[in-house]
């Protein structure tokens, strides 16, 4: 300690013995004294040292410290031209009178005067000059005016940059960018130290002139082009750049995550649909067998129901995934509404009805046409069923209401149910949000049909919403469609006619389980199978013993997936009257479009269901 406090007081006999007075300026930093003698050392080279002469510097040093707005610099300065301390350390330069430092301090700035004749005059000279300009001549006046643009604004000073060099020469030019660099730490300096305070002296000085106060601590100059709020402002400039690239990064990070989640779940729920399909084939094989035990029949309703609710939280989750990237697409052709509306009403009747529900309809006998995609219009329906069966106890009741006006089509399914506090409405359409559940969770589910509906209701040029007065209350939920701009008539459909040979069909599926429930289920629908497991496999069966039907999974191992396998069978002749139906987890268009270019005719999604199976078996010709 001892010894820090000896260098302590070395370092402030050499500072006084150059300025005359001990600066509060070189008292700060006390927590790093190490840093201020740095400093001094620097103060020594670029100012004290520095070989222009006295007055020169610390003339400039007040012209310069107007545009300072911490006061510290301009009064300190000012004192050492008036005697209080020695200017730029020579303790021979001439002092000033209170007189000399006003006419210096009403200098107009570079701002209000016209700086193209200066740099003119600076320019024209022919030669350097041969020596530093005495005090208050035009030539320190012009050089000071120069040097105020490049100290402020050094980006911008392509003009008296060169009018500077050229009236002093290269080497003076250094040693007065050395003096400015000085000048703009000083500055900065008693900017980031506050507590430097005004010397007693100077404070003394000011009480007896007030005019020179008001000079000193009011300069208007201060506040329209002070270097301090330059600096100030390029640092926040800095800093606010590199917390937008922080934010730029951790966006992109986010972004990413949520990316590699959505793809997780894209792929979990594919991966799911094999175990899937395995189960739900397994159920509709009950469903077709001989059961005469009652207990079995109510195992396989339970099998069937649960299995299709999973399928649904499947495509859920699928869509949801989806909807990110905007990668759901709707396939536009004119639907008749209200039958789909009946069908699909029709189609959740019997679950309703099994859990004590009510259910009325008020959907007209006439037709009301729409433009949209038929299965993603029935998923919206579905969905909004669903919903109203969820969350409405027995007894309870579920209506639906079909209208067409005004050149929209309206549909309302309203509940009796537990309803929602009216300012969670905006909440309702959002993924993964659901009303809160007790830890039985009985009405189950992800909080993504609503989500989803919107998304397609939007995609179809339609709306969604919801509203309830409250909890308890019951809910109504309204989708409104525009109507087709051109209906088209009404043609009844001819039915499918029913098969009265038996298909040959052959199954190439690389999950045993999955494959071989299908295949029993393909023979209790009056079809001879094959089943294989892998690609080459199954193309061998299929050229030894041409079938009706292929239904290739397109995710096979061993090299030969299921696009491979489409191809090379559409190559053989044998082949040629044989329907090619890819099966997988994935179904977005661009699945559809790859397996119609390797050579499918189509693409069904797994599970596969005992009504897309019929359709399937009805749209293949036996071979002869």
């Amino acid at each position: 300690m001892e010894q820090v406090s000896n260098q302590r007081t070395a370092f402030e006999a050499e500072v006084i013995a150059r300025f005359g007075i001990l600066p509060n300026f070189f008292r700060s930093a006390s927590a790093a004294p190490e840093l201020i003698q740095k400093l001094w050392s620097f103060t020594k080279s670029a100012y004290l040292d520095n070989p222009i002469p006295a007055l020169f510097k610390e003339r400039l040093f007040v012209v310069l410290s107007r545009l300072c707005p911490v006061r510290y610099c301009i009064v300190r300065h000012i004192g050492f031209l008036l005697g209080n301390g020695r200017p730029a350390g020579d303790a021979h330069a001439p002092t000033h009178s209170i007189a000399d430092v006003v006419n210096l301090l009403k200098r107009p700035t570079p701002w209000n005067r016209d700086m193209a004749a200066v740099y003119a005059r600076l320019q024209a000279l022919k030669a350097p000059m041969a020596e530093w300009p005495s005090p208050s001549t035009e030539a320190e006046d012009q050089l000071f005016a120069c040097a105020a643009v490049l100290f402020s604004e050094p980006s911008r000073a392509e003009t008296a940059r060169p009018a500077l060099l050229k009236a002093l020469g290269a080497r003076p030019f250094e040693y007065l960018a050395g003096l400015l660099a000085f000048i703009r730490t000083a500055h900065y300096w008693t900017m980031l130290h506050p507590e430097i305070e005004t010397e007693e002296d100077m404070r003394a000085l000011m009480r007896e002139h007030v005019e020179l106060a008001r000079l000193l601590l009011e300069d208007p100059e201060a506040d329209r082009c002070e270097l301090g709020s330059r600096l100030f402002d390029e640092l926040m400039a800095l800093r606010e750049l590199n917390e937008r690239e922080e934010l730029k990064k951790a966006k992109a990070a986010l972004e990413e995550k949520d990316r590699q989640k959505d793809q997780f779940i894209a792929v979990l729920a594919h991966e799911l649909r094999n175990p899937l399909a395995a189960i739900r084939s397994a159920a509709d094989n009950l469903k077709l067998m001989d059961l005469a035990d009652p207990r079995l029949e109510r195992l396989r309703g339970g099998l069937d129901r649960q299995s299709a609710v999973m399928a649904r939280m499947l495509d859920d989750l699928l869509d949801a995934s989806r909807i990110p990237f905007g990668k759901i697409s709707v396939e536009s052709e004119n639907i008749e509404f209200s039958g789909l509306v009946r069908d699909i009403v029709a189609h959740n009747e019997q679950l309703i009805r099994a859990a004590g529900i009510g259910l009325e309809r008020d959907i007209p006998d006439l037709p009301c046409y729409v433009s949209g995609d038929r299965i993603r219009l029935g998923q919206i329906v579905d969905n909004l069923l669903s919903n109203a069966l969820k969350f409405t106890p027995a007894p309870g009741r579920i209506t639906v209401r079909l209208a067409a006006r005004s050149g929209d089509v309206t549909l309302r399914v309203e509940d009796t149910g537990i309803g929602f506090d009216p300012s969670q409405s905006g909440g309702l359409f959002e993924p993964f949000i659901q009303e809160e559940q007790g830890v039985d969770r009985s009405r189950g589910g992800l909080g993504l049909g609503l989500a989803i509906s919107r998304t397609l209701a939007q995609l179809h040029n339609g709306s969604l919403s919801g509203r309830s007065s409250g909890v308890g209350q019951g809910a109504v939920f309204t989708l409104t469609l525009p109507v087709a701009s051109t209906p088209i008539t009404a043609v009844q459909s001819k039915a499918e006619p029913r098969r009265t040979e038996r298909r040959r069909v052959l199954l190439i599926e690389d999950n045993k389980d999955a494959g071989d429930a299908l295949a029993e289920l393909l023979g209790l629908m009056d079809c001879d199978v094959d089943v294989a497991y892998d690609g080459p496999s199954g193309l061998a069966i299929a050229i030894a013993t041409p079938p009706d039907l292929i239904l290739c999974d397109l995710g096979l191992p061993g090299g030969m997936d299921g696009y491979t396998v489409a191809r090379q069978a559409r190559a053989d002749i044998r082949l040629g009257k044989t329907c090619l139906v890819a099966v997988s987890g994935y179904s977005q268009p661009k699945d559809h479009a790859a397996a119609k270019q390797a050579g499918f005719d189509r693409l069904v999604p797994k599970p596969i269901t005992t009504e897309i199976l019929d359709e399937l078996l009805n749209n293949s010709s036996p071979k002869s």
